[in-house]
């Protein structure tokens, strides 16, 4: 779980950075151009992020289940909520960085070390229960803990449904305030 959440967060980072070339070839100016809304052009890279996020979630799972005897123990349909939640997370997570950024080179090195502590606070190097009490508590309003959570929980922990329920609600909730942050700060004159 923990590799799949920091391999795909990587693959976020790549989301933003293509929103961010764009701008640089001028590209955007010709997508701003056409005759759709703002709300279907960041739309459709939300849902074109989700998508390969999904894809790739699947691809690596795929594998760790042929190759290294992975099981999903717990609820497929939990799974499949919480690997859907996250890749959303990850795609408005990219789109936060190409409204945040201005160029792709000083943007990139900002996104790498904020997705590193993401994964290392989340869990993924180390689990968090070995975390002491104070920061197991701290790292609640990490999102990448509650992927890593709910991917944990729906395979070798082997939980039902009902325990993919919070990661999904708390995933969703900062991939809406990632989405409003970037729409917000998204610049449509550059």
């Amino acid at each position: 779980a923990g590799m799949s959440v920091q391999f795909i967060l990587f693959m976020g980072i790549e989301l933003g950075m293509a929103v961010l070339l764009m701008r640089r070839q001028g590209l955007w100016k010709r997508l701003r151009a056409a005759p759709v809304s703002k709300r279907l052009l960041l739309g459709s890279r939300i849902l074109s992020g989700t998508v390969i996020a999904l894809v790739l979630l699947a691809g690596i799972y795929a594998a760790a289940i042929a190759a290294f005897g992975v099981r999903i123990e717990g609820s497929l349909v939990g799974f499949a909520a919480v690997a859907l939640a996250f890749a959303v997370l990850t795609s408005t997570f990219g789109l936060l960085i190409a409204a945040v950024g201005r160029t792709p080179e000083a943007t990139r090195g900002i996104a790498i070390v904020a997705t590193l502590l993401l994964v290392m606070l989340g869990g993924a190097w180390v689990p968090t229960f070995v975390f002491p009490e104070w920061l197991q508590t701290a790292t609640l309003v990490v999102p990448t803990r509650w992927a890593i959570d709910g991917l944990a929980a729906m395979t070798w922990r082997g939980l039902p449904l009902d325990a993919a329920l919070a990661p999904v609600t708390v995933l969703l909730g900062f991939s809406a305030l990632f989405g409003w942050i970037a729409v917000r700060r998204f610049d449509w004159e550059e």
